[in-house]
């Protein structure tokens, strides 16, 4: 529970002490903003900090040793094991983040690093368990600058100035490494509060940063909202109700520069959708900054043609959980097929999905980039294993109807839904996960291309995928004699 100062706080306070001078201490308190109870958890003065968004939240102030402190990651940039990464929007492996922090480091302001009514600014602000949940670039400087021997003038400030914050500055000064941080007392959704407080930061993130930040705020009944044209145009009239969604949920500060004068969507709208739509859908680092950072039109196309694919692949993560889980659950006794299955075998129908589809948007931008036609590209590298037919087929399709967005994206809708299907009935009927019968991303484009055959007179690469069909088959049939050897 939060601790404040509450009128029962006050009398509890007050009918405890036994002096004159106890008495006198426990109106210090007050006037320092905290009571004697958060006095007694080594917290200082209340502080009250507001997010992007505005909500209020409650922190106090407290004085605590570097090493005490979780971050996101460690001073050389590695992931921290030990923080829960859903409350980091922000890539801080990449090397500008790196050379951000070490410039902080060399230069530590005091000024910067104490008070504000901002939760982006200020101190950094913590959980109950020292995980920091806004300022990590500013926590991983000050403890730089500890292990640098440049915090000098940072620690002497605390020593200073620690009755400002309703602390003890012999105490401070005895610390090693005193940082002063901002402890959260208000019960908040933690990861929203951390991504909040990181949307005023938006401006120093690179495009694809910022598209996973945004793909936290797409919600289930946004993505029933979202409905671009057949082509993939965002800007349909009847995707309306979700770009109006869109500009709600980042927030009125985030808003500026997306909207001309007369209400028209920019061009930096369209791109920050456009990035957070493929966040949320593929979950996938490379193809987020590749249709954040893909200049190429004709690479964009088929990005766009995506776009209309990417509620079914929304829908794909869902499905995919849910026939996890209910195949787990009645798979207590398959660990001895599961050791004995391949690695191929172990990934969902979904996640093949994924790879495939952004191995074959790669496939297509290396060729471009490099002047080849796809099959050139495919033979150079001499990439005709059974794990990469599937990104060779869409690839190829993918090229050979790049002109054309509406059957691009019927194609990969036709690819998701099929797989939904599948995920449906296995969620419904959860049986040997690798027995013969299973259902692989190879067999989901025979059958999705018969139905291009159907629509269009044309579909897949038949002669690559009947390969793998029949190097599947073989491979299925000797591990079932290995398996009953």
């Amino acid at each position: 529970m939060p601790i404040k100062l509450t009128l029962n706080a006050i009398k509890r306070d007050v009918s405890d002490t036994q002096t004159i001078k106890q008495l006198i201490d426990v109106f210090n308190s007050y006037q320092k903003g905290a009571s004697i109870e958060a006095r007694k958890a080594g917290l200082g003065r209340v502080a009250f900090v507001v997010t992007a968004k505005g909500q209020q939240v409650e922190t106090a102030f407290k004085i605590i040793d570097a090493k005490d402190l979780v971050p996101s990651n460690t001073l050389d940039g590695r992931i921290n094991p030990n923080f829960p990464q859903e409350l980091q929007p922000r890539d801080r492996t990449r090397q500008s983040s790196l050379l951000q922090v070490a410039k902080m480091a060399g230069n530590l302001s005091p000024a910067l690093l104490s008070d504000s009514g901002l939760s982006s600014h200020g101190s950094p602000i913590i959980g109950r368990d020292g995980v920091v949940e806004s300022g990590n670039g500013r926590t991983m400087a000050i403890q730089k600058a500890y292990a640098e021997g440049k915090a000098e003038s940072y620690k002497e400030y605390l020593v200073n100035n620690a009755p400002l914050y309703g602390m003890d500055s012999d105490k401070v000064k005895a610390m090693q490494s005193p940082v002063l941080v901002r402890v959260r007392l208000s019960d908040v959704d933690r990861a929203k509060f951390a991504r909040d407080s990181n949307l005023s930061d938006l401006q120093s993130m690179s495009a694809a940063e910022t598209a996973w930040v945004d793909a936290e705020v797409i919600n289930d009944k946004m993505m029933q909202q979202f409905n671009p044209s057949d082509n993939g145009n965002l800007l349909a009239k009847s995707n309306q109700p979700f770009i109006n969604s869109f500009l709600t949920e980042i927030g009125d500060n985030s808003t500026a520069g997306l909207m001309t004068a007369d209400g028209r969507p920019t061009k930096q709208l369209i791109d920050r959708m456009q990035n957070a739509i493929f966040a949320k859908a593929y979950k996938s680092e490379r193809l987020v900054k590749l249709v954040a950072e893909e200049p190429d039109p004709e690479v964009r196309n088929i990005l766009n043609a995506m776009n209309g694919a990417a509620s079914a692949f929304v829908q794909m993560q869902y499905l995919d959980g849910e026939a996890h889980k209910q195949t787990s659950d009645s798979l207590v006794n398959a660990v001895d097929n599961y050791s004995n299955a391949t690695e191929q075998e172990r990934h969902s129908l979904a996640d093949d999905a994924l790879n495939a589809l952004v191995g074959a948007a790669e496939l297509v931008r290396q060729a471009k980039t490099s002047g080849q036609s796809v099959d050139e590209l495919i033979a150079q590298k001499d990439m005709f294993a059974t794990d990469d037919v599937a990104s060779e087929t869409l690839a190829r399709f993918i090229a050979t109807n790049n002109r054309s967005s509406k059957r691009l994206t019927l194609a990969f809708k036709m690819l998701a839904d099929s797989i939904n299907d599948e995920l449906t009935h296995q969620g419904q009927a959860a049986g040997d996960l690798f027995g013969g019968g299973e259902v692989s991303l190879i067999d989901i484009l025979a059958k999705v291309s018969r139905d291009l055959e159907i629509e269009f007179g044309d579909g897949f690469n038949q002669s690559s995928l009947f390969e793998a069909m029949h190097q599947r088959t073989n491979d299925v049939l000797m591990r079932h004699r290995l398996l009953n050897a």
